[in-house]
């Protein structure tokens, strides 16, 4: 194992809900472009993806009140449920900007921003810096669907319509996507996604190979305000600790 994926693993192990989909998905979506045939066929999928195709083009920012939390199989039980926020923006260069801010029960920020994801625990002062290399242009799978071309999904997932469901109190088109590639499907053996009839997802099931799966839902979402691209900056203080992969 790499050093580089030996820090995936810690930061994924350690941070669970901070990372979101995984820095480590980040780097290993790489499936072919292969599409299914219920893809080309189910009129309903294909509704989805207009609606999706629709809300990407014009998208610039992303902003919602974040509720996360984690079941354990073995277990049969919930963890503690995190709070905070999600942004999410397009750099002028066209790459993605994401901020992640875990208020309750214990602070942590997640930022990703020109290739570097830093991840910050002010409670123990300690950051965790990992430059994503020639991977950086795949940080907008941190936020699958949101803003984004279904294209770029197919190319890595085969996606199924599953139904309609509610949630977050909308009525939402539910899509389960099945990572194409065997390395990305280690982390992640299936994702549940929940779609607004806007084209906005607001809801996610990351389901491990183990059936521990993490429940990410979105509120309040606000589609292209403005945010200022400082807001996915962090000043470290002077006596952080911090960690470079």
């Amino acid at each position: 194992m790499t050093d580089r994926n030996k820090a995936l693993h810690a930061l994924s192990a350690r941070f669970p809900g901070a990372l979101l989909f995984c820095v480590c998905g980040v780097l290993l979506f790489m499936g072919r472009p292969e599409i299914r045939a219920q893809e080309k066929e189910n009129p309903e999928l294909q509704k989805v993806y207009r609606q999706m195709e629709a809300a990407g083009r014009n998208f610039r920012t992303f902003s919602a009140k974040l509720s996360q939390k984690k079941y354990t199989a073995v277990l049969r039980e919930f963890g503690a449920t995190e709070t905070g926020e999600f942004i999410l923006a397009r750099a002028r260069d066209g790459s993605t900007m994401i901020r992640q801010d875990i208020s309750s029960p214990g602070r942590i920020v997640l930022t990703i921003r020109a290739g570097v994801a830093t991840v910050y625990q002010p409670g123990i002062k300690q950051a965790r810096i990992l430059n994503l290399g020639k991977n950086k242009d795949k940080a907008e799978f941190l936020a699958l669907g949101i803003g984004q071309p279904p294209a770029e999904l197919q190319k890595t997932f085969d996606i199924t319509y599953r139904g309609t469901e509610m949630a977050g109190g909308s009525l939402c088109s539910v899509l389960a996507l099945k990572p194409k590639d065997p390395k990305t499907a280690a982390y992640y053996a299936a994702i549940v996604m929940w779609v607004k009839q806007s084209g906005i997802p607001i809801q996610y099931k990351l389901q491990e190979p183990n059936n521990d799966y993490l429940l990410v839902t979105f509120s309040g979402e606000k589609l292209n305000i403005k945010i200022p691209d400082s807001k996915f900056e962090q000043k470290l203080p002077k006596d952080v600790e911090k960690q470079s992969f």
